[in-house]
């Protein structure tokens, strides 16, 4: 039971002080300083800060990826025998992560969205390592995306990239999210040019397709 809870100690305050200070401005020792453990528990915990940082966001992104699949089961519930468009896809990952990374009562973004925002300048590798394209929401969305678009298989969507690219505009919105004066409108644009990119997006390999079939 301590053993477990100083894991957890670990993983808490190390995605904190990360997020707050920057991954590579974060020291060791003061990740164990805060979780009170030994200078020595987070090479005994997880081989070094590298891979602590790459548990933080594996646990994040499973987190993202379950709340996906909720919303995802309950766009093709709505849906019924129609299959979803392009728009309430691409509209159920945007909620996903807002609803992970933003807190409407107080204003806030989650922790996890400034460590995202560190690891994509400071630890790209790691960040990429972290996804999983297999995990069950990413890949319910992926198939369902495909099924919209029956021309382009799943090598040529190349679902990192797509995926990428729908990250990284959700993640800006949050930006206008968090803003002294909330502003739904400019939100409200974000998605709708999130939206449009991932159609832009499918169109533009649809186009490749007919034209190398010419």
């Amino acid at each position: 039971m301590e053993s477990e809870s100083t894991r957890q100690r670990l993983l808490s305050n190390a995605e904190r002080l990360m997020a707050e200070k920057g991954i590579a401005a974060t020291s060791v020792r003061e990740i164990t300083d805060a979780s009170e453990a030994n200078v020595a528990a987070v090479n005994y915990y997880f081989g070094s800060k590298t891979e602590l940082l790459l548990e933080i966001l594996k646990r994040r992104f499973l987190q993202l990826d379950a709340e996906l699949l909720e919303r995802l089961n309950a766009v093709t519930a709505r849906n019924n025998t129609t299959a979803p468009d392009i728009a309430e896809l691409t509209g159920a990952y945007f909620d996903a992560l807002v609803n992970l990374g933003f807190d409407p009562r107080t204003g806030r973004r989650d922790p996890f969205i400034y460590l995202i925002q560190r690891a994509s300048s400071e630890q790209e590798a790691v960040l990429t390592r972290a996804q999983d394209y297999t995990a069950p929401g990413i890949s319910r969305l992926i198939g369902l995306l495909l099924a919209t678009t029956p021309q382009i298989d799943r090598e040529m969507l190349q679902a990192p990239v797509l995926i990428g690219l729908m990250f990284t505009t959700s993640v800006d919105a949050m930006e206008a999210m968090a803003a002294e004066e909330s502003n739904p409108a400019l939100v409200g644009a974000i998605r709708a040019f999130l939206v449009a990119g991932v159609k832009a997006y499918l169109s533009r390999l649809e186009t490749t397709i007919t034209s190398r079939g010419a």
